[in-house]
């Protein structure tokens, strides 16, 4: 063992050295190749999706040798609430109203304020991270958009529930609020132009959650990949991208995205649209053009009337002989958009979507010029004014129910000024107006039910559908005959009020025999009891009307109007950008 082996020795150390330095670099270019095949994994992170970014993962896959990456993002839509969905444990037991695929295996979570724990820990916990962007990490432009529109709709929801605006279901309607359950993706199947991961919702939901933010849809054609929505502090437009379709983008515009006023509105102000429209699945279906209907009572669960062409085909089936859709068409001939009469529709068939104990009445207009004369306060006086002259006439039989609707008509006038006044700002602040409402809503129910026992009599039976159909029937002539009535000279009082409202009133009497007469050609009842069928009929018209107020459309911009109504309940997706 010489100086020489000491020599080799440290040769060999060295060349060690260098096959391990070589290994070593070459096992990191090895490894940096191979995760360089998880294409989009640097785009799931947490500077991108916040906290989702933990359940970022990678897959490999032997049989293409490369890694697969796996993100999890929201997919945002509306459910019936219901308030016994959770177990004491946090987990989501069970949903309702048909949604029996959906279980708590699924995760899914209201956007409340918080999250239900999800089982099997996707969800992890009742935290609020995967709604709030965690600006700690990443730049605010950095980020997913649809991370702030979720926490946006968050915070929204919270707002209305603290306002007490969701309460439980009630007979005629259902409460819809925002969900979300979170969806594993593949990087795989994204456009290559895409930098951000989607989340997914739907044309009929998001074209909803969009419009309770405050929003207006100033361009919506999903199918062109064309949609734009502004309004309280908020903008959505899209872009389209071939291989996938259209893309939404959510733009807080303002520095607290919510504005004070939207919670609570006035009516008539100079912004009509931010206000609280009444969160129910039968209030969004009047968004797209639908009036909701009463089967029990009008043997359809909805008509389509968002068009003058939806307006006619709803005419035709009230009146197959095609006389009122004819009067319609005439009369806007000089009216533009006069539908008058068939909106008289909008209070008869639709049930009540109000709740007892609330003060919200605010619902979508679902067609043009929707305030009829059941609306008007010319209808209300007008009425209450021909019905005190019926009972005194002895030819007419008045029955004792008839005397009841005139003694709510004076009772409801004596206690409670807005019962014949058109309602205004003040309606709202007065704190006593719920009370006027329990009231009114109360008639309504009691008007309900009478018509309900008519319905299921065997003899004399008046067929609540029929009745409104033969009203319609007539009631479309009145503007035109109300006005050749007045330019004649042959107007009767109207009270110091418009005079071609109070005179469509007594036009509405005046067809009153001949609606007895075509009723009791169809049934086995008698004209008497036609007539008060009638009567009834406009007390439950009116109450109704008090218990709602239609909001107007959004009048700066003159594009927005009602959505198609082939749009409502779509499952069309749209991703979130």
């Amino acid at each position: 063992m010489g100086k020489g082996d000491d020599q080799d020795t440290k040769i060999a150390a060295a060349a060690l050295a260098v096959a391990l330095a070589a290994l070593t670099i070459a096992v990191i270019q090895i490894t940096s190749q191979l995760f360089a095949t998880a294409d989009g994994y640097r785009r799931c992170q947490p500077s991108v999706m916040g906290a989702w970014a933990k359940h970022t993962r990678l897959r490999w896959k032997w049989s293409e040798m490369r890694f697969e990456t796996l993100f999890m993002t929201p997919e945002v839509f509306l459910l019936p609430y219901s308030t016994n969905l959770q177990h004491p444990d946090g987990t989501l037991l069970k949903m309702c109203e048909g949604f029996n695929w959906i279980g708590h295996e699924s995760g899914v979570a209201w956007l409340s304020g918080s999250l239900l724990r999800h089982p099997t820990g996707i969800i992890g916990g009742l935290h609020s991270n995967l709604v709030d962007p965690d600006l700690s990490t990443g730049s605010h432009y950095e980020k997913a958009c649809w991370m702030f529109c979720m926490q946006s709709v968050r915070d929204n929801e919270a707002q209305l529930r603290k306002i007490e605006l969701y309460q439980g279901h009630a007979e005629y309607h259902t409460v819809m609020r925002p969900a979300c359950r979170p969806a594993q993706r593949s990087w795989d199947f994204m456009a290559p132009e895409l930098v951000r991961p989607l989340a997914v919702t739907y044309v009929g939901d998001i074209a909803i959650m969009v419009q309770r933010l405050g929003m207006t849809w100033q361009t919506f054609r999903p199918e062109e990949g064309e949609m734009k929505a502004e309004g309280n502090g908020h903008i959505v437009y899209s872009t389209l991208v071939r291989s996938i379709g259209p893309i939404l983008h959510y733009v807080r515009a303002s520095a607290n995205g919510l504005t004070s006023d939207y919670y609570g509105g006035n009516v008539g102000g100079t912004d009509p649209f931010k206000v609280r429209l009444i969160p129910t699945r039968e209030a969004d279906m009047m968004r797209f053009g639908l009036l909701p209907c009463d089967p029990e009572l009008m043997n359809r669960d909805r008509f389509a009337i968002g068009t003058i062409d939806q307006v006619r085909a709803t005419l035709d089936i009230l009146d197959p002989t095609g006389t009122a859709s004819k009067k319609v068409r005439d009369n806007r001939q000089f009216e533009g958009t006069a539908t008058f009469g068939f909106t008289d529709l909008i209070s008869m068939a639709t049930p009540i979507l109000r709740q007892i104990g609330s003060r919200n009445i605010r619902l979508p207009i679902p067609t043009e010029h929707p305030k009829g004369l059941t609306c008007h306060k010319e209808g209300f006086v007008i009425f209450r004014q021909r019905l005190g002259e019926y009972t005194l006439n002895d030819a007419h039989e008045p029955t004792d129910r008839i005397f009841y609707v005139l003694n709510r008509c004076n009772s409801l006038r004596s206690k409670w000024l807005y019962w014949e006044d058109d309602l205004t700002e003040n309606f709202f602040a007065d704190r006593d107006v719920t009370s006027f409402l329990d009231e009114v809503h109360h008639d309504w129910d009691e008007t309900t039910a009478y018509f309900k026992e008519l319905n299921q009599r065997k003899h004399h039976r008046v067929c609540y559908a029929n009745l409104v159909a033969c009203h319609i029937k007539h009631a479309v002539n009145f503007w035109h005959e109300a006005h050749g009535r007045i330019r004649s000279g042959e107007a009767r009082n109207h009270h110091g009020l418009r005079d071609w409202l109070a005179e469509g009133m007594h036009m509405y009497w005046d067809y009153l025999p001949k609606i007895a007469e075509e009723m009791a050609d169809k049934s086995n009842a008698s004209e008497s009891l036609i007539r008060e069928a009638w009567i009834t009929l406009i007390f439950r018209a009116f109450c109704w009307s008090r218990c709602h107020y239609l909001c107007p459309l959004d009048a700066r911009f003159p594009d927005s109007t009602r959505l198609p109504s082939r749009y409502w309940n779509s499952k069309l997706p749209v991703y979130l950008g």
